[in-house]
């Protein structure tokens, strides 16, 4: 589920196991803290770790001969988390995913609740906003791409609906609901675009549906509602009952629900639910999912877990997890959820906003990872404690990827993966050696790409190889690829901060990691703003040979590496600007097309004195930009500070050491918990401190709260979160420093 949005801009925390997509009314807060404390786990890894090796080093393995099943990229789907036009995020951050699934209703105009129950402009801006992104999202060479439309969330029920919604149905009326289904169905299909149509989300949580699950009106909206899709688009794939309980945990709703539709005859070709408990193991919840169908008489068909992965559990490893789980599942396609939905281009908390723009963090280069493991999965030791690992092999890009990441993140320490089998990949033993890669993914943004931290060539022995690391820091990721053209990596050295009128030589190293000669290796480098254009006011041509393009290196040896330097000249009118540098090399390797880039951020830094904008600033923790309450200053302001953990931080420049006042500009509506709100202030990484942040009387009122800061001369970091001790729910605007 995506995050409620209450009209502070602000995101409800979900709590334990489920989320909500609710975005209007706080009423539906006491529900949903009814409904979080019904949730247990399906299942919980132990806390400790009994399957470390003898030596204290927990044993991974991989058989390369015994392949299962071709790998399809199950997981490689999302939840909203694009624009409502499709147009971002940009594709350097869409393109690497080859996302195959995604799910969306809209949600951005009120739909037919808000038309008063007739085709209107909200209805009509839902379906604009539906054929925008499939038409961003399914073009080639994207073959197999499944976009499901919740009908729910074009109709308008996307959390705390007005209490006299006219629910689909009501007193067995189903004529406007059959109506709704037709304008929306008929202008679909005319799109030329192909959707499979979820007819309700969620209807087992009264906050989307509030007649009940499973009772008499339930089944006559959804009854009505297949044979309606089925008369219009007769060929069209039909999905449900994307229930938030999964059959462990609601058995009896799952029955009655399959029971009915087989009498009824209105089975969904596709079986949708959520895996978003704490922890609902998709391998389990899938083979859960097959045998409630056997046990009704329905035949076999996919299975979608269209929202994945609870709002507590977004870090690297937690995604690594549940991509090797899925992997090893029954499931066709799953997609992740949603905490803070919907219109922001962030592809579900895959990037993070920076002053330089959006960059990838670990959960980004996650899925970027689990895209690589193309070809046929092969056999693994699956879960070993909390760890799970899924590898796959790919004779025609001539490498094998494995995947491994820890749903608690308690363990560390060292690990080894062994590979067998490497008899049957004669592809990757050149010289009775296989070249070995394990990439460290850490939980942190920004991540412009990932660590190596073990690169050889290993000496294969009764085809094995077993590769040692150090499982490092909690939460995060490993990849280990067996490839001999793994790693090919490009550093650069771009600086700091830049100023008008001035010149700097850029070097741009790349460095051939693999085991195989690179050729036509060629670098460049690009200046941004944090909109992703082209920089105004700042050339760039080379220093080391004619300008402005830098000569190739025709061929480059394994291990070696090259430096191009680039001069970079800013204009005496350069804007007053956040900057990224980005380096991008290309090269040929074993016949296969390489191509790798790295960025550095030249970061604006305030003055004291200046106005300082939060969302201008580096977002953590959940934090998220907002632009849905009149009054602010800059672009928008910093909201989702309704759980502990969100925070901004931005960069003030002091002239002298000493004690200056830092205000805050805020907003604290009503909703939320009583009386005054408080936030911590933390300077240069020391101890926080707590200010209050007096309610403003609603959030389209802004106010101002003031707390002494001891800045050193030069530049400090200020950061501003919902810590441990404070009351959080507000929304932050700007920060100015003064005397």
């Amino acid at each position: 589920m995506v995050a409620l949005r209450h009209p502070g801009g602000t995101a409800a925390a979900p709590g334990q196991g489920r989320g909500l997509k609710g975005r209007k009314g706080l009423s539906v807060l006491g529900t949903l803290a009814a409904t979080a404390a019904l949730l247990v786990s399906v299942q919980q890894p132990a806390a400790a770790d009994p399957n470390a090796g003898s030596a204290g080093v927990k044993q991974l393995s991989v058989d390369l001969s015994a392949k299962t099943k071709p790998s399809t990229g199950v997981g490689l789907g999302i939840l909203y988390g694009i624009t409502q036009d499709g147009l971002q995020p940009a594709d350097e951050y869409l393109e690497p995913l080859t996302l195959n699934a995604f799910r969306s209703g809209g949600w951005y105009a009120g739909g037919w609740i808000k038309d008063k129950y007739t085709f209107g402009p909200g209805t009509q801006a839902n379906i604009d906003a539906v054929i925008a992104e499939a038409k961003r999202l399914q073009r080639p060479p994207r073959h197999k791409f499944e976009y499901q439309v919740l009908l729910s969330d074009v109709f308008g029920s996307t959390g705390g609906a007005p209490a006299n919604t006219l629910w689909p149905c009501t007193d067995g009326d189903c004529g406007n609901w059959i109506e709704f289904i037709d304008a929306t169905v008929t202008r679909l299909q005319a799109s030329g675009q192909k959707f499979t149509y979820e007819i309700w989300n969620e209807p087992d949580l009264s906050i989307f549906w509030r007649p009940g699950v499973n009772t008499e009106q339930y089944f006559q909206m959804w009854d009505s509602a297949y044979r309606e899709i089925r008369r219009i688009a007769p060929a069209a794939t039909i999905a449900g009952p994307s229930f938030a309980y999964t059959p462990e945990r609601r058995p009896d709703e799952w029955q009655a629900f399959l029971a009915h539709v087989k009498a009824a005859n209105t089975v969904p070709d596709e079986i949708t639910n959520h895996d978003e408990g704490t922890v609902d193991d998709p391998v389990t919840v899938g083979r859960s999912l097959s045998n409630a169908l056997d046990a009704n008489g329905i035949a076999q068909r996919p299975l979608s877990a269209n929202e994945y992965q609870p709002a507590d559990r977004q870090t690297a490893g937690d995604t690594a997890w549940y991509n090797a789980r899925l992997a090893q599942s029954n499931y066709a396609n799953a997609m992740r959820g949603n905490w803070s939905c919907c219109v922001i281009p962030n592809l579900t908390g895959l990037l993070t906003k920076l002053p330089s723009g959006w960059a990838p963090n670990g959960n980004w280069w996650v899925m970027r990872t689990y895209a690589d493991m193309t070809g046929t999965l092969v056999s693994t030791s699956e879960q070993v404690g909390s760890t799970a690992i899924s590898a796959s092999a790919d004779p025609a890009k001539k490498r094998a990827v494995a995947l491994l990441g820890d749903i608690q993140g308690a363990y560390t320490g060292p690990m080894a993966v062994t590979f067998t089998g490497l008899s049957s990949t004669p592809w990757l033993v050149h010289g009775g050696l296989a070249h070995a890669t394990v990439y460290r993914i850490p939980d942190q943004a920004p991540l412009y790409t990932r660590q190596v931290v073990f690169s050889q060539d290993v000496k294969v022995e009764n085809g094995a190889i077993t590769v040692p690391f150090d499982f490092a820091s909690q939460h995060d990721a490993y990849a280990v690829y067996l490839s001999w053209t793994e790693p090919q990596e490009i550093s650069l050295g771009a600086p700091a901060a830049v100023r008008p009128g001035s010149t700097y030589t850029v070097p741009v190293t790349f460095t051939n990691g693999g085991g195989q000669m690179d050729r036509d290796v060629r670098t460049s480098l690009a200046a941004y703003t944090p909109d992703g254009k082209p920089a105004p006011g700042i050339t760039i041509t080379c220093a080391d040979g004619p300008a402005p393009a830098c000569p190739g290196v025709p061929k480059l040896d394994a291990g070696q590496s090259t430096v191009v330097r680039y001069t970079m000249r800013t204009s005496a009118d350069l804007p007053k600007d956040n900057y990224r540098f980005t380096a991008v090399a290309t090269a040929k390797s074993e016949g296969q097309d390489i191509s790798v880039k790295n960025s550095a951020d030249a970061l604006l830094q305030c003055e004291v004195g200046d106005v300082c904008e939060a969302e201008d600033g580096t977002l953590a923790g959940g934090a998220c930009l907002a632009t849905d309450h009149p009054g602010y200053t800059g672009s928008g302001f910093v909201a989702c500070f309704t759980s502990r953990g969100p925070s901004v931080t931005q960069r003030i420049v002091a002239p002298d050491a000493g004690t200056y006042s830092l205000d805050l500009r805020y907003a604290a509506g009503p909703d939320g918990p009583a009386g005054t709100r408080s936030a911590s202030v933390s300077v240069n990484g020391g101890a926080p401190r707590q200010i209050l942040l007096p309610l403003t009387g609603s959030w389209n009122t802004w106010a101002d709260a003031t707390i002494p800061v001891q800045l050193a001369a030069g530049v400090n970091t200020i950061s501003v979160s919902y810590g441990s001790g404070d009351a959080g729910w507000f929304n932050l605007d700007h920060l100015v420093a003064g005397k």
